[in-house]
């Protein structure tokens, strides 16, 4: 996933038995605004976890598990949505809104998600008609990328599954500027992924890396890799996303672990000594079970 801002806006929505969080980020490939699920409920379940199709703090992520956990008062809301009954909503002293709109200005808040619904509705339209086009005919980088993310933003990597094996039956076959080629296949071997098919993920980001090289592609192949349980793997994509930029904290964190629990000891300092300060407990974690491996 490229780059986004960190939420400012969450805009809570049921689908499928689970309530979404959609925040508006602006897509750095795209170069427009797309909601984009920064959290959600496991299925069948009310706990809220990240999705890392946008950036959530801590604290917001919080406010979306206090959101799931007062049903009543989502309720509420979404009742008074669907009434139109803008003052409700709009007054300083609303009760209607829901615990994730914390901190929003009402009318701010209220004006953003009718915004969302508006451009989900158009969204999930365009996807329909593209649905309905002969492959064939339908299929070209841009268009279909664009679709592609519309599907991945709402988390429904199923129904892009069957728009890819439809559009792709070749990857070699796909004709456009290797930039652009790229692209395309790195949001492919994201909704792989995301469908739970980290081999077919593995080897569509090869193949977009192979047509533009950039870190974010190791970073998200060492991550398919771990989903594939293939550690070694994963270590060695790391490494050469850190060969061309350091690893954020948390993939420093992950790849240090990796290390310890492959027996490269020395090899993980240098990640366990630059993120010490930000994850000193699981940092004296790793080193105990270093200390223990050695003494074994």
């Amino acid at each position: 996933m490229a780059s986004v801002n960190t939420a400012k806006v969450i805009l809570p929505s049921w689908r499928q038995g689970r309530l979404l969080f959609f925040t508006g980020v602006m897509d750095s490939y795209t170069t427009r605004l797309d909601y984009r699920v920064a959290a959600a409920t496991l299925p069948n379940d009310s706990k809220v976890v990240r999705t890392f199709k946008a950036n959530i703090s801590n604290e917001e992520l919080a406010l979306c598990q206090k959101t799931a956990d007062n049903g009543a008062g989502l309720q509420q809301f979404f009742n008074v949505v669907s009434h139109g009954n803008l003052d409700e909503l709009t007054e300083e002293t609303s009760q209607n809104l829901p615990p994730c709109a914390a901190g929003s200005n009402a009318l701010i808040y209220t004006c953003s998600y009718f915004d969302f619904l508006r451009k989900y509705s158009v969204d999930q339209t365009i996807v329909k008609h593209y649905e309905a086009q002969d492959p064939k005919a339908r299929f070209s980088i841009e268009t279909s990328l664009s679709i592609y993310k519309i599907l991945s933003a709402h988390l429904q990597p199923e129904r892009a599954v069957a728009l890819i094996d439809a559009d792709i039956l070749d990857t070699k076959n796909i004709r456009g500027a290797s930039h652009s080629s790229a692209n395309l296949l790195r949001e492919v071997a994201i909704i792989r992924y995301d469908a739970k098919h980290p081999e077919a993920a593995i080897k569509a980001m090869l193949h977009a890396v192979k047509l533009h090289n950039t870190e974010d592609k190791w970073r998200r192949l060492a991550d398919f890799a771990m989903a594939d349980n293939s550690p070694e793997q994963a270590i060695e994509y790391y490494f050469k996303a850190e060969d061309m930029a350091a690893l954020a904290p948390p993939q420093a964190l992950r790849m240090a672990g990796l290390l310890v629990n492959a027996g490269h000891v020395e090899k993980a300092a240098p990640f366990l000594e630059r993120i010490e300060s930000i994850f000193p407990k699981q940092v004296e974690n790793l080193r105990a079970q270093s200390e223990k491996q050695a003494t074994t």
